[in-house]
């Protein structure tokens, strides 16, 4: 039983995640209002982890939980660790909207950092497969700035519709940016802490 449950700790975290997103949306009142990193309440810190729950509209939610689930059958499929999957999604929602928002601040809300981090992040893993990672890089890349192309043709570089999605599309690159950095991150330090790992355990013995 905790074999099959160790197996599908990737799936079962997903789904937990997934179940915080639909009832945050449905169940708590104002949650955009509420949890949103909003550039007018600054003093407000905790928002920097708890942005990534509000979404805005139903169709956000929708593109974000199925996004969201597919990342998590692709980890799943490709036998990724699931410290290395949790990590790099939490930290991915965390961490990488800072450049971007600090720069030039918007109010930021919704999964999508965290989980084009987490696509990052099996990108690099796709390698012991014999997949080109960096081919799956630039196909998410050009899908994060499709809407910023669209909104340049449509509407022009000085309009607002531009502006938005391009800080959008930024934010959302520096998710998938740190996501594979991550990886490299996990890459280097692990033989390092499996090495203090054995020398901890040959003590105690």
């Amino acid at each position: 039983m905790m074999k099959k449950i160790k197996r599908f700790k990737s799936l079962i975290f997903a789904g937990i995640l997934l179940v915080v997103y639909i009832f945050v949306f449905f169940f708590v009142p104002e949650s955009t209002e509420k949890l949103a990193l909003n550039p007018e309440k600054t003093d407000e810190a905790w928002r920097f982890g708890t942005y990534q729950f509000a979404h805005l509209n139903l169709k956000h939610l929708m593109e974000n939980l199925i996004g969201f689930s597919l990342l998590a059958v692709i980890a799943f499929e490709l036998k990724t660790f699931f410290s290395d999957f949790s990590s790099a999604y939490l930290s991915s929602g965390l961490l990488s909207v800072l450049p971007m928002w600090l720069i030039s601040p918007f109010t930021a809300l919704g999964a999508s950092n965290a989980i084009f981090g987490g696509f990052g992040l099996i990108s690099r893993e796709t390698k012991k497969y014999k997949i080109n990672g960096w081919l799956i890089i630039l196909l998410l890349t050009g899908l994060i700035f499709i809407k910023t192309i669209v909104n340049y043709f449509s509407f022009g570089a000085g309009s607002e519709e531009f502006a938005f999605a391009f800080k959008q599309g930024l934010a959302h690159f520096s998710g998938l940016m740190f996501g594979a950095g991550f990886f490299y991150i996990i890459k280097w330090a692990r033989p390092i802490l499996t090495k203090r790992k054995r020398q901890i355990l040959r003590r105690s013995g």
